[in-house]
């Protein structure tokens, strides 16, 4: 008889996974787990080793009775398991690389979410995540996934709208606006609420609530630069026209689309200063924490661990669990189907949005319509989401140019087109649904 949830991880030789582990362990008493199993391709078997080896070494120190594995065999580990973590990255970071660096050639921002750089990672990762969705669907039909890989978004709406399996897309920016909120008001983070909306790194919080009051107006001062006792809420003090003009707290990834120019200069001049695009800098940073990994002294997550840029994921995933898995009734802000939720949206857009999560899922919190002040945005988004998902599924290069047409982070329709020729090109192992040709 099964003591604890059983969870596979699918990019289980990640530099994250030793912060899902110590999730796992500071929570066990609320989310009992029985089996981890770690699950990866050959190419990442030498890392997935050394990152399981820590793990039962962290293991052995919490005394927990908590059983840790690692395989090639995927489909072994999703037979028996409760939860599937997608945390997996096609392509590793030399095409995270390339992502980044191709829109850079035609002045267009080079990032692995958002703009042409996500809409590449799209096109790789939705055939992998379907792939495993299908295994599911044969093998373990009633277990969730749970999809931190990214781009979330378009990820977790291929999911919803081409497979059965029941899925909830996770993403650690709304915790960490949550956990800074709960600092800079002295609370504990559950007494923070927030009404949040959107898409995935395209997100609002429009209600901010701390100990039930409501204190949006003064974390909106803050965030203009008008505050001067709370000059420690995340993440970036956005300026006044813009949070007069909005009156909501943007997640940090807008500055891509609204100060678009400083942030592809930045790029820029990590480049001419020799530092690379930041999935170069990510290589050298998980060199250093993989050495770190196989010390055979280490028995905890590294604080090292935090610069990577993952922190509190391990909350997000085990607090989603936890509610499932033992029908915890929980408020938090994941990524799941729209339905009636954004009436401005399509029934099956992937949303970003508060909801309610226990043994049944998540459901959405209605808090009402789309303010006009950023719903075009939101819409035209969804828009290229939308295509981006068709072009991955299909392989249809018109659908894919059209993607890219309608993505407001890609300059011009020329730019648009030589992206793409050599997103496809540079791809093309991973992109077997597109005909490149010679």
């Amino acid at each position: 008889m099964k003591s604890g949830a059983r969870v596979a991880v699918i990019g289980g030789g990640s530099s994250y996974t030793p912060e899902l582990i110590d999730g796992f362990l500071t929570h066990y008493p609320e989310m009992p787990v029985e089996k981890i199993t770690l699950v990866d391709i050959p190419d990442g078997r030498e890392k997935m080793r050394i990152v399981a080896e820590l793990s039962q070494r962290m293991i052995a120190k919490s005394g927990l009775p908590i059983e840790i594995d690692y395989t090639l065999q995927r489909q072994l580990a999703l037979r028996d398991a409760d939860f599937i973590c997608n945390q997996f990255r096609v392509g590793g970071l030399k095409a995270r690389a390339r992502d980044e660096s191709i829109p850079m050639r035609y002045g267009a921002i080079g990032q692995e979410t958002v703009g042409a750089g996500g809409f590449a990672k799209a096109l790789r990762t939705i055939p992998v995540a379907l792939e495993i969705a299908r295994e599911l669907e044969e093998l373990n039909p009633t277990a969730w996934i749970l999809n931190f890989t990214n781009p979330a978004s378009m990820v977790t709406q291929a999911l919803l709208n081409h497979s059965s399996i029941r899925t909830i897309g996770l993403c650690n920016v709304p915790i960490n606006v949550q956990m800074a909120i709960a600092k800079a008001f002295n609370v504990e983070p559950q007494d923070v609420g927030m009404d949040f909306f959107g898409l995935n790194h395209l997100s609002f919080a429009r209600k901010i609530f701390v100990q039930g009051k409501d204190v949006t107006e003064a974390v909106l001062n803050a965030q203009s630069g008008e505050s001067q006792t709370m000059n420690n809420i995340p993440q970036k003090e956005w300026g006044h026209q813009i949070i007069s003009a909005i009156q909501m707290l943007p997640n940090s990834y807008l500055r891509y689309y609204w100060f678009t120019d400083e942030m592809l200069r930045h790029q820029q001049e990590d480049l001419d200063a020799g530092k690379g695009t930041r999935a170069i800098q990510v290589m050298a940073l998980e060199a250093e924490l993989f050495k770190k990994y196989q010390d055979p002294t280490l028995e905890v997550k590294p604080p090292e661990l935090m610069k990577r840029g993952g922190a509190y994921y391990s909350e997000v995933a085990v607090s989603v669990m936890s509610s499932i898995f033992g029908n915890r009734r929980r408020e938090m802000v994941v990524n799941l189907r729209n339905g009636h939720t954004l009436p401005e949206l399509p029934e099956n857009a992937s949303i970003e949005v508060s909801a309610i999560i226990d043994g049944q899922g998540a459901r959405p919190i209605y808090s009402g319509p789309m303010p006009a002040t950023v719903r075009g945005l939101i819409q035209q988004i969804k828009a290229y989401e939308d295509l981006a998902v068709a072009a991955a599924v299909t392989g249809d290069r018109d659908t894919a140019y059209a993607a890219l047409l309608n993505n407001p982070l890609v300059p011009s329709a020329d730019a648009a087109e030589k992206i793409l020729d050599d997103i496809l090109r540079e791809n093309a192992a991973y992109l077997p649904q597109f005909d490149v040709g010679e």
